[in-house]
């Protein structure tokens, strides 16, 4: 009985493995071919995009570990089965749909049932695949929707009729079909599959083995080896946990290793994987997301993006060289580092994707042109050496693993679909205006703050994309409200969605750095959480002081950046407590205190904390400098 049972479950993965397969590589290659030869109509794009993944991601995710395979192939198969064939039905009934006479009409009772189901496997699907945090804030909305109308001022809305709700959300592209899977549809997905290239070909490794060879000699170098390594692959990723594994399997071990603590090491990981969300060209493709909702050219907010990006690693790098001197952690043996010009000569190819990805886009191509070409692209230079070319098995691999990326951005997105649909169908966004500006009392900073903390709620377990789609439609049209830029109101959403990465109690970045390390969880995330100060900084700064979004003379912007560079090195130091040498808690005070007013968006601050900045640098460096000379006399002495 046990040996039957051991081959029902071999059978059973079997079949599994190969419905994966035929959905991965389905779907990539549909998606590729929308790339290279123009996208369908909206919705059916997004039809296709999302009822495929879903149906993926019912089979990748089992109900229960502790099930046997064949016990969750017994649901699992018919609940991807059920995904496929409400897919088959829009598809079908597409012409209908999309041709309807008036808005929300005319609907069947067939369409108001696959709407509820498909509404319950979007719930479902998230819930697996992304954690529960999500699919509880879209139930905690659609509750809203249906009984919104029983709350008291401020809070109440108009009675909505339950069939013009699932109308909204199944058959418009305002809800499920709406903006975050289009997006997810379109570029996301071929930057996953990009991504997936860069995986099998090897240029991931030659991203790393390059970090290891600029970097790994110096001071601390395993950890500037992840801040490297994690900030160029991370930009591409589109999130953050993914970065994490990508990158700390070989990272972490190595800082561990050179004397590092665990928690120090994941966090290091973890907050160098976050900013890898924020650094151009690519930010996990928010910046695309993001020019898209504000109707701006991408180079507009790779522009604006650029100089915070810089001050964050800034902040991260320093602290990893600080903490690396306070330890006294010595440089590993240089044998196990790579020369740079070997790697270059040997992987210099992998560079060419890469350029080629910024020319197109910089040309002003689509992003999802631009990452069909840089795939191509790949394609093409990994064919060049033995090494990284790809065999038709390899393909397969490439795209079924690019789907399987895909799947956790893609079901996140269509359950932010359900948070947008509601949005729009009860105008909770304006309400959201007046609640937030009732609560701060027209105080922009106490605004600020209340924005800032419902972003970071909204951005809990959930990737980049859709975090941000769901605190911009929200939160970014309350600041502009209150006359703050429209770039700079949707750069302080972003930066706040993001911070629930590497910020308690939700730090899925952290957790999974906390996991590689095999260190302490909450301690991870805490430092995790300081050595990414900056994130918690810079939003005011820029909503403030445009100048650091490279928006206004360039003269305002260099004093701006340099005075907010010194500004986070002060901060950095204050925080390590190490500066030439240990420097005691009264140092510390004023030069954190020094590196807010250099933070602050005030020339009078600036000249203040500059002034105070050099006169306690100057103090410690002579007292470091005489006990140095001391202790070399009682050295030679002895």
């Amino acid at each position: 009985m046990p040996q039957d049972q051991n081959t029902n479950n071999i059978d059973t993965t079997k079949i599994l493995k190969i419905c994966i397969a035929i959905l991965g590589v389905g779907i990539s290659l549909f998606q590729i071919y929308t790339a290279g030869f123009g996208v369908f109509d909206a919705y059916l794009q997004r039809t296709i995009h999302l009822m495929t993944l879903m149906a993926l991601a019912f089979i990748i995710k089992p109900t229960k570990k502790s099930w046997s395979v064949k016990k969750n192939a017994f649901i699992d198969i018919p609940l991807a089965g059920i995904c496929l064939i409400i897919g088959i039905y829009l598809v079908l009934n597409h012409d209908r749909i999309a041709t309807r006479e008036w808005y929300w009409g005319p609907i069947t009772s067939v369409d108001i049932w696959l709407g509820i189901i498909t509404i319950l496997l979007t719930l479902e699907s998230a819930r697996r695949i992304v954690g529960p945090a999500l699919p509880i804030i879209a139930i905690v909305f659609i509750m809203y929707a249906l009984f919104g109308h029983n709350l008291p001022y401020p809070f109440t809305i108009k009675s909505l009729s339950p069939l013009i709700f699932i109308d909204h959300l199944f058959l418009t592209t305002q809800g499920l079909f709406g903006i975050p899977v289009g997006v997810s549809a379109t570029f996301v997905f071929l930057f996953i599959l990009f991504g997936a290239f860069l995986e099998k070909t090897g240029a991931s490794q030659f991203i790393i083995d390059f970090s290891m060879a600029l970097v790994g000699k110096s001071t601390g170098g395993p950890a500037k080896v992840s801040i490297v390594a994690s900030s160029l692959f991370g930009t591409i990723s589109g999130h953050s946990v993914a970065n994490v594994y990508g990158t700390g399997t070989i990272t972490i071990p190595m800082m561990k290793k050179n004397g590092y603590s665990p928690e120090f090491a994941g966090a290091v990981e973890a907050a160098s994987s976050a900013g890898g969300q924020i650094m151009p060209p690519i930010m996990g493709a928010a910046a695309f997301i993001m020019a898209e909702i504000l109707g701006v050219g991408y180079m507009t907010v790779v522009k604006a993006a650029l100089l915070p990006a810089i001050l964050y690693y800034i902040a991260v790098f320093a602290s990893c060289h600080f903490e690396a001197l306070k330890l006294n952690l010595s440089t590993d043996n240089s044998e196990e580092f790579p020369d740079i010009k070997k790697i270059l000569i040997e992987g210099f190819h992998f560079i060419i994707p890469l350029v080629v990805l910024v020319i197109v886009l910089v040309q002003g191509f689509t992003p999802f042109r631009a990452a069909f070409i840089a795939t191509i692209t790949l394609v093409i230079v990994a064919s060049i050496r033995k090494s990284s070319r790809l065999s038709l098995k390899n393909y397969i691999e490439v795209f079924i693993t690019g789907a399987r990326n895909s799947v956790v951005i893609a079901v996140a997105c269509a359950c932010a679909g359900i948070i947008v649909g509601v949005l729009d169908v009860t105008g909770l966004g304006i309400k959201f205006v007046t609640i937030v500006t009732d609560l701060s009392m027209g105080i922009v900073p106490l605004l600020l703050f209340l924005v800032m903390f419902s972003c970071l709620i909204l951005g809990m377990g959930v990737p980049t994309a859709p975090a941000y789609i769901v605190a911009a439609m929200i939160a970014a049209p309350t600041l502009v409200e209150f006359g703050i830029a429209p770039i700079a109101a949707h750069m302080f959403v972003f930066y706040s969605a993001l911070l629930s990465a590497i910020t308690p109690p939700v730090a899925l970045a952290a957790y999974a750095g906390a996991a590689l390390a095999e260190g302490k969880v909450m301690r991870t995330s805490i430092i995790a959480s300081k050595l990414g100060f900056v994130k918690f900084f810079i939003p005011y700064m820029f909503v403030y002081n445009t100048a650091l979004l490279m928006i206004g003379t360039p003269g305002a912007i260099i004093w701006s950046f340099s005075t907010a560079i010194l500004g986070t090195i002060s901060m950095v130091i204050a925080m390590e407590g190490y500066y030439f040498s240990l420097i005691g808690k009264l140092n510390r005070l004023f030069l954190g205190l020094f590196g807010l007013l250099l933070l602050a968006p005030e020339i009078n601050t600036d000249i203040i904390g500059l002034i105070g900045f050099g006169i306690i640098s100057f103090i410690l460096h002579n007292l470091h400098k005489r006990n140095k000379s001391v202790n070399n006399r009682i050295r030679s002495r002895g």
